[in-house]
């Protein structure tokens, strides 16, 4: 009897132990790295700048020992982590290794264990090295320097070498699988832009597959949107060093948002540098917008900045690859009909009932925005052919707070990428001219808001919410109508700004 109890035991628990390995629910790790560096620095040599990112990797390897002790399997660093930020072309030369291409290389290649397989790789070395000790995957940024000749290459830079800024990959043994380079520059002359847009996927040896983008990439289609829509990857690692963008493009809530319109997994690596001048900050973790950890705070703890977190298996969820992960992103054409008639009528119907127009600007955009009219819970505004509308309630039926809602559809300046976003905000103060400056606190809380617009069919929308404190709200608290239309009903905490930011890839500069 015991002996057949004991078989059925061993029996199920293999069961059960086959069941879990098939599982591609993965833990992932983050680590928010507040990089040493020397400002200003000239020129260094090359013992000096490995000085520099040695310090840096000393961290990285504590990290990732820490993040395998509570199960995580993959670790993303952020960008610029291991030589900080603000160089010219020449005083970051030294820092930088010819990184190969991982799928041209005729046997993989495990810098650890083959060191002198390449040369002047000491910092791939040790980022295989903290790979395999710890069997976990590694993502980091670093520089790659690509040598090249003028009568070969028309394009090739006077100092005979393209910089590129690079994401690399290494795997739980630590093979090194893949590397990327960063396509959209963000004011980094140092670095210079590939001449093709690259779509880099890799497959960890726990069976989950990754694509990989760098910061500024993510407000583009290529290669973000694209290794979503045509490539079908529903997990994303993603270093960036991401400054403040209050009040559409603070870097939590965009990346909650890209996470949330994508549906997809998104490991966001950000660098940690709080000053006046930059603030870099805000890392997360979330599966199609759902908050699984973050931090956003510019005196968060060693242990804080380190976020962990269970992620499913979102490839189970799509029978097809090529079908758009988010298929609700698109409206009945009778309801978005129905949807553009309203809030035309209602933004032409004014009868001298609504609140001026007046021009506040957004991250150096000229808005058009109406402050919320006490006597009206419906506003609408225009700008552009982009018409917003706002239906709102509040918990005692007085606006006491600066509040406005805006519209803009144009050219971003300076980037020159093309957006729409309809924004309810809170402003400063009472004057026009404090619409945008940024706001951390609010006491009003909003019983009811919904907030549409009527945006191209084009357009990839992006439902943002920020709470007082700069806190994200509960991917619950909001519910979206196809990409016209946001809604909350549950929403707990007053509010700072609720938006629809969208971008309309086809209509940026070139």
């Amino acid at each position: 009897m015991y002996l057949n109890l004991l078989a059925v035991f061993l029996l199920v628990h293999s069961c059960v132990a086959l069941n879990h390995s098939n599982s591609k629910d993965y833990v992932a790790a983050v680590y928010e790295h507040a990089a040493f560096f020397i400002p200003g620095i000239k020129t260094p040599p090359r013992e000096l700048a490995l000085k520099i990112m040695m310090i840096n990797l000393a961290v990285y390897e504590e990290q990732a020992k820490k993040a395998k002790s509570r199960g995580a399997q993959i670790i993303v660093f952020p960008e610029d982590g291991l030589y900080g930020y603000g160089y010219k072309r020449d005083d970051i030369k030294s820092f930088l290794e010819i990184i190969p291409k991982a799928s041209s290389l005729k046997h993989p290649w495990n810098p650890c264990l083959d060191p002198s397989r390449f040369s002047n790789t000491e910092v791939l070395n040790k980022l295989s090295c903290i790979a395999m000790n710890n069997t976990i995957a590694v993502v980091a940024n670093m520089g790659d320097l690509q040598p090249c000749s003028k009568p070969r290459d028309p394009n090739c830079p006077d100092d005979n070498h393209y910089q590129y800024n690079t994401d690399v990959v290494f795997d739980l043994d630590g093979t090194f699988l893949a590397k990327y380079h960063k396509q959209h520059l963000f004011h980094e002359n140092q670095f210079n832009t590939p001449s093709q847009c690259e779509y880099v996927t890799f497959t960890t040896g726990f069976g989950v597959r990754f694509g990989v983008f760098t910061c500024f990439d993510m407000l583009f289609k290529c290669p973000a949107v694209d290794l979503v829509e045509k490539y079908g990857i529903r997990n994303i690692v993603f270093p960036t060093a991401w400054f403040d963008g209050f009040p559409i493009l603070m870097s939590v809530e965009y990346q909650q948002s890209w996470s949330r319109t994508n549906c997809v997994n998104l490991l966001a690596a950000n660098i940690h540098i709080p000053l006046d001048t930059v603030d870099f900050f805000g890392s997360g973790i979330y599966s199609c917008g759902e908050i699984k950890a973050y931090v956003f705070d510019p005196l968060a703890t060693k242990e804080q900045r380190l976020l962990i977190a269970t992620l499913p298996d979102l490839e189970a969820t799509t029978k097809d690859a090529s079908d758009p992960p988010n298929p609700g992103a698109l409206m009945p054409q009778a309801e978005v009909k129905q949807a553009l008639e309203n809030v035309n009528k209602e933004a032409s119907d004014d009868g001298g009932r609504m609140a001026p127009v007046f021009e506040g600007e957004i991250m150096d955009d000229n808005y058009m925005m109406k402050w919320l009219d006490p006597h009206n819970t419906r506003i609408s505004v225009c700008h552009n052919a982009l018409c917003c509308t706002l239906d709102y309630s509040i918990g005692n039926n007085k606006v006491e707070e600066s509040y406005a809602l805006g519209a803009f559809r144009g050219h971003h300046n300076p980037e020159g990428f093309f957006l729409e976003v309809c924004i309810l905000l809170k402003c400063a103060g009472s004057s026009e001219k404090m619409c945008g400056t940024k706001v951390d606190t609010s006491s009003t809380v909003f019983k009811y808001v919904q907030l549409s617009g009527n945006f191209t069919s084009t357009a990839h929308v992006y439902p943002e919410i920020l709470t007082s404190g700069l806190k994200l709200a509960a991917k619950q608290e909001v519910s979206v109508s196809g990409h016209v239309t946001m809604t909350t009903k549950t929403l707990r905490e007053p509010l700072i700004s609720a938006s629809l930011f969208g971008r309309d890839y086809d209509k940026d500069k070139p």
